[in-house]
């Protein structure tokens, strides 16, 4: 990692995007970086819009502040694709989307069908899909983390089945990112 990687996480309300922020950061830890995980706390409630930011670093990290121009946002749920845009990214950021329909945004895009994948292997709430886990291998793998540090972050965070199968399925989020072809 040359210079610092900045990310900003979209979701709404109840799609983990606090988890996926402290589980980025606790990777990049895991790989021996130094770390953010910065969240956002408005007036957040299960479906309302959320965000959260993280930040890795091979020096000390000295910035505190909110991310305003991120390397990449982070689209947990398509319909949030403008309004994450509109709240800032770097000139030549890219994103990093949950979608089983890529589509021109007009700057680089990695996607993964993180809704699908948490689906056909099982990994539910009550009511929805935990994309946040496949999306955690996916934004790993374009920060440029190792596999292996996926899986032991999940496995240190979650004890047993429930750290193995979370580390099953970020894996095939890891292995199913790709980036968008125009």
């Amino acid at each position: 990692m040359e210079k610092m990687l900045e990310m900003r996480i979209h979701g709404y309300g109840g799609q983990g995007v606090v988890t996926l922020a402290q589980l980025v950061a606790s990777a990049g830890l895991n790989a021996g970086y130094e770390t953010q995980s910065l969240p956002f706390f408005g007036v957040e409630r299960r479906g309302s819009a959320v965000k959260a930011g993280v930040r890795i670093d091979k020096n000390k990290i000295r910035i505190r502040s909110q991310s305003v121009e991120p390397d990449y946002l982070v689209i947990m749920n398509e319909t949030l694709l403008e309004l994450a845009q509109n709240q800032g990214i770097a000139e030549d950021g890219g994103i990093i989307m949950n979608t089983a329909h890529p589509q021109d945004v007009g700057r680089t895009l990695y996607y993964v069908d993180a809704a699908g994948i948490a689906i056909e292997n099982d990994l539910m709430a009550a009511d929805s899909p935990f994309i946040n886990i496949p999306m955690f291998g996916a934004v790993c793998k374009i920060a440029g983390l190792k596999a292996e540090v996926v899986s032991q972050t999940l496995t240190e965070r979650w004890t047993g089945k429930i750290g193995e199968k979370n580390a099953k399925v970020a894996l095939i989020g890891y292995e199913a990112v790709k980036k968008f072809e125009k």
